[in-house]
């Protein structure tokens, strides 16, 4: 303990010198991004000129002075400032370089084809991000720790099970989905940006289910006459269903982000549902459902309406308290006179 004392104190003044201003804040996010993109393209550009080591220590020290720029940052009123979040987002940016680099160093000679490296990869980048969204309350942060444990569930299963099926994919791309939107909803009153960003991410799940059914509409027995393939109908409801509620959940909460997942996921819906069925064109099922539907439920909005009753205590005049425990006592004369008008016979 103490030799701990002056080592604090010996990394103080450094710590201090790393610590962004509030005031140079955005100059110093300006400057992290294109650092960040010009140690991607090096990464890119001299993979075969320079080795594997150089750019994991290159990488690394780019990820320890960016990402520390963002965890020393302060925040204001609890959330991270504009360019607190710029400097976290690069941060992670260049971890994953980082990260991928490592896997080289390891003898993983392509890692983003291995799936056990993906799954240790986006796994490590989704926890440190899911612990900055907590710690930092950084909402787009808790955004990438979704995407990324999209990634590395996936990765898992494909390292673990290897399945042949793409049955297997949208179901478990449907069960994070589910698991998104459930955690959206517990976050839904505490931290409501996060929420939102949590909906999104679920609504990217179901549009990569969705997307899963284009490789049978375009395969090659498509060309030569054969019919399409394409979604059944329970994966259908799961499209329609999700775009729908993606639509509610942009209209109430007004945001624009779950909005447009589920105006995609409805025009792919569309898309398959279009597609006429091995007996013909015909009204059945969902055009004759959603005609239905649709039509019943504007009738409903449309049906006349009874004028409502007028409000308590709506004749009172201005200024009259409420009668009650708290009320004034009024005299008996003016409740005589009210009483007298009350009885008079109409003029």
């Amino acid at each position: 303990m103490a030799e701990a004392v002056p080592l604090r104190q010996r990394a103080a003044p450094v710590l201090g010198a790393l610590t962004p201003h509030p005031h140079r804040g955005d100059l110093i996010a300006a400057g992290a991004v294109p650092l960040t993109l010009g140690v991607a393209l090096v990464n890119a550009r001299l993979d075969a000129e320079w080795g594997t080591g150089i750019f994991l220590v290159l990488s690394g020290l780019a990820c320890a002075l960016v990402l520390g720029m963002g965890l020393l940052a302060r925040s204001e009123g609890g959330r991270p400032r504009a360019y607190h979040e710029a400097l976290l987002l690069a941060g992670l940016a260049l971890l994953l370089i980082a990260l991928l680099r490592l896997a080289q160093v390891l003898g993983v000679e392509d890692p983003l084809s291995a799936a056990g490296t993906t799954t240790w990869v986006f796994g490590a980048l989704a926890l440190l991000a899911g612990w900055l969204a907590r710690t930092r309350r950084s909402a787009i942060c808790a955004f990438v720790a979704a995407l990324t444990g999209i990634v590395a569930v996936l990765s898992f299963v494909r390292w673990a099970f290897d399945p042949d099926s793409a049955t297997t994919w949208r179901w478990v791309l449907l069960a994070i989905a589910i698991g998104l939107v459930l955690a959206a909803l517990s976050q839904r009153e505490r931290r409501r940006r996060e929420s939102v960003y949590l909906v999104d991410a679920a609504g990217i799940a179901v549009l990569l289910l969705a997307l899963s059914f284009l490789a049978d509409l375009i395969s090659p027995l498509t060309f030569v006459g054969a019919p399409p393939g394409g979604p059944g109908g329970g994966w259908e409801l799961v499209m329609l269903a999700a775009g729908l509620g993606l639509l509610a959940y942009s209209g109430v909460d007004r945001e624009p982000g779950p909005g447009y997942l589920g105006v995609l996921v409805l025009l792919l819906f569309v898309l398959y549902a279009g597609i006429p069925g091995a007996e013909g064109a015909s009204l059945w099922f969902w055009p004759l459902a959603l005609l239905l539907a649709g039509g019943a439920m504007v009738a409903a909005g449309l049906r006349p309406r009874r004028p409502l009753p007028p409000e308590p205590g709506a004749e009172r005049a201005p200024g009259e308290p409420l009668p009650g425990p708290g009320a004034p006592e009024r005299s008996s004369s003016s409740l005589w006179s009210e009483r007298t008008r009350d009885d008079a016979p109409p003029s």
